[in-house]
């Protein structure tokens, strides 16, 4: 199912697989900052898509495993493909609604294999993150600005938001 990223709130009590593509990786992250605050460094779990296709027994023991000091779990994954695929449907249909899994892929072509997947299935949820545009970029550096206590020119500011080449890091 397709959303955007201000909807989340609506289906992640629901939703516990997540798809986050494209290029503004600045905008994945606040999105899971505001998001998913809930989880911190304890219960969060980062992974690279190589190393869950090297060793996949890895991602199904954070799957299957239950813990008796957590009791909720953050898996995030970045760098994804198609080639994680049959691993992720191995593992949407297990009901695990204490576990949150959130791939984070660049920018995914519409004939992508798990991006058509995602985009179909009802119980998952893709969100495409697209470069921002300037006058967000300028409304996000003011905001810094303020509350930093920081005085900038107009002319400065420009510069950065140029250089920031639409994406918000």
């Amino acid at each position: 199912m397709i959303s955007k990223f201000y909807e989340i709130n609506k289906y992640k009590e629901k939703i516990n697989y997540f798809l986050f593509y494209g290029e503004n990786e600045g905008q994945k992250l606040d999105t899971i900052d505001s998001n998913f605050s809930n989880f911190n460094n304890e219960n969060t779990y980062k992974y690279q898509e190589k190393d869950i296709i090297q060793n996949n027994s890895l991602f199904f023991d954070q799957i299957y495993s239950k813990s008796f000091f957590e009791k909720e779990k953050l898996i995030l994954i970045s760098g994804v493909t198609d080639k994680i695929l049959n691993i992720i449907e191995k593992t949407i249909d297990v009901d695990t609604p204490e576990i949150t899994v959130i791939l984070l892929a660049n920018k995914l072509e519409k004939k992508s294999k798990i991006r058509i997947f995602f985009e179909k299935e009802k119980n998952i949820l893709i969100i495409p993150f697209y470069e921002d545009t300037i006058q967000t970029l300028i409304t996000i550096g003011k905001k810094i600005l303020t509350d930093n206590k920081i005085s900038l020119s107009q002319e400065n500011l420009n510069l950065i938001i140029e250089r920031a080449q639409g994406d918000r890091i």
